[in-house]
């Protein structure tokens, strides 16, 4: 089961992680606020069994157990209690956890001597979970300083979603802009993080396939 978790993690990480992007324009129109946090938190599961499973100390998968516990403990409770704080405190431990989980898979994709398909799979899987993060960093920014962007359509946080990877990706159409300066800054952080990404760390990993398989 390990070597199966080893060779194969990152394509059922991506799997996961392209299951709920595609799903997210379903989730706009059809899906209740609890099917939307029963999904992240499913992502959060496949995240923590296919990349924190592969951690050899155990407290530190510990620590990933937990975050996760709590992360779905917390939104599922402010579900039933509207609560700011409640908010603000699961949007905490979700970038927490993924942020974490986010360095532990760069580790294991940057740090191989031999470049596999799964290598790939993983390269591409972090990139997708950049702009996770920087999504739940946009909500959080939100949730503090309501009006931070214009553009969104109120109450639809999934919004942040499409803003983070139009934004990550630097094409920036437009439609949705950040206005307070926090926001502004983690908008043009996550199109330097998001460049240097492809042009240095991807680009350093297909030179290193390359040079492999000569």
């Amino acid at each position: 089961m390990l070597g199966y978790v080893k060779n194969y993690n990152f394509f059922v990480l991506l799997a996961g992680l392209l299951v709920f992007l595609l799903l997210t324009p379903v989730m706009q129109i059809h899906a209740s606020d609890s099917v939307r946090v029963l999904l992240l938190w499913s992502l959060c599961l496949t995240l923590l069994i296919q990349v924190w499973s592969l951690i050899e100390d155990l407290k530190l998968f510990r620590l990933g157990m937990l975050l996760t516990v709590l992360a779905f403990t917390l939104t599922a409770i402010s579900q039933f209690y509207q609560s700011d704080l409640l908010k603000l405190m699961s949007l905490i431990v979700f970038i927490s956890f993924f942020g974490l989980g986010l360095v532990i898979a760069g580790r294991e994709v940057f740090s191989k001597s031999s470049i596999t398909l799964n290598t790939f799979a993983g390269a591409l899987s972090l990139y997708l979970l950049l702009g996770m993060i920087w999504t739940l960093l946009y909500i959080f920014i939100n949730q503090l300083q309501p009006l931070s962007f214009n553009g969104l359509e109120q109450g639809n946080e999934l919004e942040f979603i499409y803003f983070s990877y139009i934004t990550l990706t630097s094409l920036g159409y437009g439609d949705i802009v950040a206005l307070a300066p926090v926001a502004r800054t983690l908008a043009y952080l996550e199109v330097i993080v998001g460049q240097f990404y492809m042009a240095v760390l991807v680009g350093a990993l297909v030179g290193k396939y390359i040079t492999h398989h000569k």
